[in-house]
C-alpha cells in the first residue's frame, strides 16, 4: 500500500521513502505533511470495524501547526479525539480500541503521553506522534450556554490531563499578527538556544519543554515585541521582562496563564511547572 506521498524506492505500509517530493514554502510543506499524516491515520483506523459508530476527529497540534518548529525534521503531532464519550466508553476504552485496530497491521505502543508506531523503516512512525484523547468541555461560568472544547487524556502514570490545543494555536496566531511576526520568531530563537543549553535547561530530568517556553513568551505584552528595534532585540527584551516580573512580582508571575488562556502554567499538575524552575530557565536563556 502506498503511503500517499509522491515517492520512489519504498514498499509496504507507512514505509520510509527513498526520496520525497515536497511543495516549496514552509507553510505549504507543513500543510502537506500534516494532511498526509491525518490521511494515513484515518486510513489505518478504517481497516477495522472496531471503531464503527464511534465519532472522532483528527487534527494537528504542536510546533508544526503552530508555526514554531525549527526544521522540516520536526515531529508531526496529531490529536485523535473521541467526540462523543459516554458512560462505559471513555478514554481508556477508546485508547484500547485504537491500539487494537492499529496493532492489527503495525507494531504500536503507548509512550509517556502519545501512541507510537515502532515498525522498522516506518516514515509515519518516525515522524508522527498521536495523542489519543476524548473531548472535554469547559465553561467559564457553570451552566452557561457557551463552552470551550478541550481534550482529556491520561499520561503513562495514569494522571488525568486536560488541555486546549486549538485555543493555544488560535491565541498564538493572533499574537503573532499583532506583533508583526516577532512573537513566533522569539519562540524559535528560544528553542534554538534551548538546543545549545544542554544540562542547564533541564527540569526534572527532561529538557525544558518547548510548550513551557512558548507559553512564557506568550505572556509578554505586545508592546515589548513591537517597540524593539529588531527581532533579536525583541527576544532579549522579552526575556528581560520575564526576569523582572519574577524578581519584582513573584505572585503575578506564579499566576501566569498558559497560551490557551484557560489553564494555569504553574502548579502541581502533570502538565504544570514550578515557577522557580521556570525562572531558572529564563535566566539561562538570557545568558546564552
Amino acid at each position: 500500500m502506498s503511503t500517499g506521498l509522491p515517492q520512489t524506492g519504498s514498499a509496504g505500509p507507512w514505509a520510509r521513502p527513498g526520496r520525497m517530493w515536497l511543495p516549496s514554502g514552509s507553510v505549504a510543506v507543513n500543510e502537506f505533511l500534516v494532511g498526509w499524516a491525518e490521511g494515513e491515520l484515518r486510513r489505518a483506523l478504517s481497516r477495522s470495524t472496531l471503531l464503527d459508530g464511534r465519532a472522532f476527529e483528527i487534527f494537528g497540534q504542536g510546533s508544526r501547526v503552530n508555526g514554531t518548529h525549527l526544521d522540516q525534521g520536526s515531529d508531526i503531532d496529531l490529536v485523535l479525539m473521541l467526540t462523543a464519550p459516554v458512560p462505559g466508553y471513555g478514554w481508556e476504552e477508546f485508547r484500547d480500541d485504537v491500539l487494537t485496530v492499529l496493532g492489527e497491521s503495525h507494531t504500536v505502543r503507548m509512550g509517556r503521553r502519545c501512541l507510537n508506531v515502532d515498525d522498522p523503516g516506518s516514515l509515519f512512525g518516525e515522524m508522527v506522534d498521536v495523542l489519543v484523547a476524548t473531548e472535554h468541555r469547559w465553561s467559564p461560568v457553570p451552566g452557561a450556554g457557551f463552552s470551550e472544547q478541550g481534550v482529556f487524556f491520561r499520561d503513562q502514570d495514569g494522571r488525568a490531563i486536560v488541555n486546549f490545543p486549538r485555543q493555544h494555536r488560535r491565541n498564538g496566531d493572533a499574537k503573532d499578527r499583532r506583533t508583526g511576526g516577532r512573537f513566533k520568531e522569539a519562540v524559535r530563537a528560544a528553542k534554538r538556544a534551548r538546543r545549545r543549553g544542554g544540562a542547564d535547561l533541564m527540569i526534572d530530568g527532561w529538557l525544558a519543554p518547548s510548550y513551557l517556553i512558548e507559553c512564557l513568551l506568550f505572556t509578554i505584552p505586545d508592546r515589548i515585541y513591537r517597540s524593539a528595534g529588531s527581532p533579536a532585540a525583541a527576544y532579549r527584551d522579552a526575556l528581560a521582562w520575564l526576569r523582572r516580573m519574577h524578581r519584582d512580582d513573584p505572585v503575578t508571575f506564579g499566576a501566569l496563564p498558559c497560551q490557551n488562556g484557560i489553564n494555569r502554567l504553574f502548579g502541581p499538575g502533570p502538565d504544570q511547572w514550578d515557577p522557580g524552575a521556570a525562572a531558572r530557565i529564563i535566566d539561562v536563556l538570557h545568558q546564552l
